[in-house]
């Protein structure tokens, strides 16, 4: 019988570097960067004058970002084979959301993140007075803004499918799988109180804790026989 072990310390360890990366993003991405991730827009200012002088910053946000996407995307790869022994909805939901979608979304976010710095860096060269590039990083930061918005419903919906599968099945933890979905739930919860922040970090421990409970612990034995007798 398959342990799945590779599976679990690869999907580990791409959650590991993945959340880092996300971290990582945050932290040197700017004042730009955080107001679209975390969609609280700008207003009132010249922004493609703010993207140029933190243009450095938001670029470095944009690979962190893209960097992200593809390793959480991946995660979901390694994880399918065993999740699908337990539901193959849940399995293909999990891949679709967290990985299809969830992946596209982080790719074009990035992409919108480069072209933003390129537009703030052609507004400055030009002296700062053409009217039609202003309007078109003003049109490019509101659908990032958009983007930002419909990004956590396809990570929310792939987390929920991967938990109540890990809770069904016993793979992990339950108290790990329930932390999960009441993660999920905590992150639906859209509030401008400055709890926001404090709420959606509930599924962003959840996620660390068991990232390193896959890489040092893996699959739990049992639950995989039990798995493979029901398929059989």
């Amino acid at each position: 019988m398959k342990t799945y072990r590779k599976n679990a310390v690869t999907a580990g360890v791409l959650y590991f570097l993945g959340t880092v990366f996300g971290v990582l993003g945050a932290i040197i991405g700017g004042e730009v960067f955080i107001s679209l991730m975390s969609s609280k827009p700008l207003a009132g200012v010249d922004m493609l004058s703010l993207v140029a002088a933190n243009s450095s910053q938001l670029a470095g946000g944009a690979l962190f970002t893209l960097m992200m996407g593809i390793l959480l995307a991946a995660m979901t790869v390694f994880l399918y084979p065993i999740i699908r022994k337990d539901s193959e909805e849940l399995a293909m939901g999990m891949v679709l959301f967290r990985g299809a979608l969830e992946g596209t979304w982080y790719f074009v976010t990035a992409l919108g993140f480069f072209a933003l710095v390129a537009l703030g860096n052609e507004y400055i060269a030009t002296g700062a007075d053409s009217a039609a590039l202003q309007s078109m990083g003003n049109v490019l930061y509101q659908l990032q803004y958009r983007l930002g918005e419909i990004g956590p419903i396809f990570f929310l919906i792939g987390a929920a499918c991967l938990y109540i599968s890990f809770y069904r099945s016993r793979l992990i933890p339950r108290w790990l799988s329930v932390w999960g979905l009441i993660g999920v739930v905590t992150s639906c919860i859209n509030i401008d109180t400055g709890y926001g922040f404090y709420l959606e970090m509930v599924l962003a421990s959840q996620e660390m804790v068991m990232a390193v409970w896959l890489i040092v612990k893996g699959f739990n034995s049992s639950a995989i026989a039990a798995l493979f007798a029901k398929t059989e």
